[in-house]
């Protein structure tokens, strides 16, 4: 077993350790700006981000203060003057060397699908200067990965207070409701636009970057009064609010219907009282829906951190825990039928190899092997063949699991298969998009995502390039944003099917119609 090791120890590694809306991230920019930019340019410094989001957020903040051609932006789906003095990007896009990294949310290095980036760049990046950003949580994981590492704690600058229940007719501007479901908060909204016509700002997972975009400068433009959000909030998407309500304290996590944690709730909690735009920030619950039954005092313990640390800190959990995955060097294969079995033999050998050194593990190698799959099915079906490379560059797409059926189309497509470019030739059509529904636009949208990304690949192969792929992503926005609206303005959300009376986001009928269904199909 080979771990990621660097050959020259850095110069200096700093940890910038706080809650939401401490400064943090502020203070790691300036540094970046004054030992890269300040510097003439000398070096590359690279802020490496969690979310594609948060990596435009960074490159738009960096770009209006030094000009556009002195900050690049590079993710899995796009390239921006990639070669700049100062590059903002998403963690697995980071260089493994340059003058200066900042590491965003370092606590992610514990994720079961995605820590590995975190870990590689911790263990093995060749950077002069290393500044660490994440929560207190993480300290032990930045002690294992840097023990001499210099530690700057960091406090909130606009203080939490406990607001209560707070009544939905109620609400005054600059609130956001939280829910935990695509159809919940868009009930949800269907139900605050009955109160501010015309004023409800949206936000959940599946939309579009682009479309959370415009809902969010419809936020802080104050064309929005309200904002329905769901844990999106917590992940990368600073909106400032003056008071964030929680009109749900369950969610479903892919396995069940659980309450939250209290890091979860902390998190999402976080994003009140903006620093520079609101002096103290507001958590609550709301009320007033029948279907909303949040628990105040699950959210009002959450505001306060229980759980010690280290150094007389306290915070919600602890991550002491960094995940890595093999890279194709790592596993001695020669064919694509060997992959396989080399990875399940890699994860086997690591977690023995690990078990020594308690602080490393393993990251889930199940998305690897379910793009595997697709894309062996896909050459199998067309009676295609791709070599080992390209098969193992496919298996790196940034895409979940309603991705891999176009996952498949483009490892077919790649290996010429001619039906296949067909259907990518439709699917890049906006024009498709007319008279798509919110659901179908929103699938657009996540496709687009995928076409940009083989497009850097693979550029023009099958037809895919950046500018194609990109007009289908500005289309799918534009029409997610339109649906969106319409189904809010006039929603069937929240609504019977049957009669029209109002039920809970995820149900079609009211109890009363189910009811009568029921007895209908009874005496059938």
């Amino acid at each position: 077993m080979r771990l990621p090791e660097r050959r020259t120890d850095p110069e200096s590694v700093v940890a910038h350790l706080g809650p939401t809306n401490s400064g943090k991230t502020h203070d790691a920019l300036r540094f970046l700006v004054e030992n890269v930019a300040g510097s003439g340019g000398a070096g590359r410094g690279i802020y490496a981000a969690p979310l594609r989001m948060l990596a435009q957020e960074a490159h738009r903040r960096l770009a209006s203060e030094l000009g556009e051609e002195r900050v690049g932006l590079v993710t899995g789906e796009e390239r921006v003057n990639a070669e700049a003095p100062i590059v903002c990007c998403t963690a697995e896009m980071a260089p493994s060397r340059g003058e200066t990294l900042v590491l965003d949310e370092v606590q992610w290095a514990e994720d079961e699908e995605r820590g590995s980036a975190w870990t590689r760049l911790m263990l093995g990046g060749e950077y002069r200067h290393i500044l660490l950003l994440g929560a207190v949580e993480a300290l032990p994981l930045v002690r294992h990965a840097f023990p001499d590492a210099e530690i700057r704690f960091f406090e909130r600058k606009a203080p939490l207070d406990w607001a209560g229940r707070r009544g939905i007719a109620g609400l005054g501007a600059g609130t956001v409701v939280v829910a935990f479901s695509r159809r919940a908060v868009i009930g949800l909204a269907g139900e605050l636009n009955q109160l501010h016509p015309g004023r409800v700002a949206c936000l959940y997972g599946a939309m579009p970057v682009a479309s959370r975009r415009e809902e969010i400068d419809r936020f802080l433009a104050g064309r929005a009064e309200v904002c329905a959000a769901t844990d999106v909030l917590g992940h990368g998407v600073n909106l400032p609010c003056e008071t964030l309500l929680f009109a749900e304290t369950a969610k479903f996590d892919g396995k069940e219907r659980r309450e939250l944690l209290p890091w979860e709730i902390a998190q999402i909690a976080g994003r009140a009282g903006r620093f520079g735009f609101h002096e103290r920030g507001h958590v609550g619950v709301l009320t007033g829906l029948p279907w909303a039954d949040p628990d105040p005092g699950l959210v009002r313990d959450a505001l306060t951190p229980h759980v010690r640390i280290e150094d007389g800190r306290f915070g919600y959990r602890v991550v002491d825990t960094g995940r890595l995955r093999p890279q194709l060097s790592d596993l001695n294969v020669r064919s694509v039928d060997e992959l396989e079995p080399a990875l399940h033999a890699w994860r086997h050998a690591a977690l023995r190899f690990w078990s020594v050194d308690g602080w490393l593990t393993v990251e889930s190698i199940q998305p690897l092997l379910a793009r595997l799959d697709t894309v062996r099915d896909a050459l199998h079906h067309s009676r295609r063949q791709l070599e080992l490379a390209d098969v193992w560059r496919l298996m790196q797409a940034p895409i979940d699991e309603d991705g891999l059926q176009l996952l498949g189309t483009l490892a077919a497509a790649l290996a010429g298969d001619r039906p296949q470019r067909t259907v990518i030739g439709w699917i890049l059509d906006p024009h498709r998009l007319d008279a798509a529904g919110l659901e179908e636009a929103e699938q657009a949208a996540r496709e687009a995502s995928i076409l940009r990304w083989f497009a850097l690949q693979y550029p023009g192969v099958a037809g895919v390039t950046i500018e194609r792929a990109a007009a289908l992503e500005e289309a799918a926005a534009r029409r997610v944003v339109r649906e969106l609206r319409a189904e809010i303005d006039d929603p069937t959300i929240g609504r019977c099917r049957a009669c029209g009376a109002r039920t809970a986001p995820w149900a079609t009928l009211c109890d009363r119609c189910f009811m009568a269904r029921g007895y209908r199909s009874g005496r059938r």
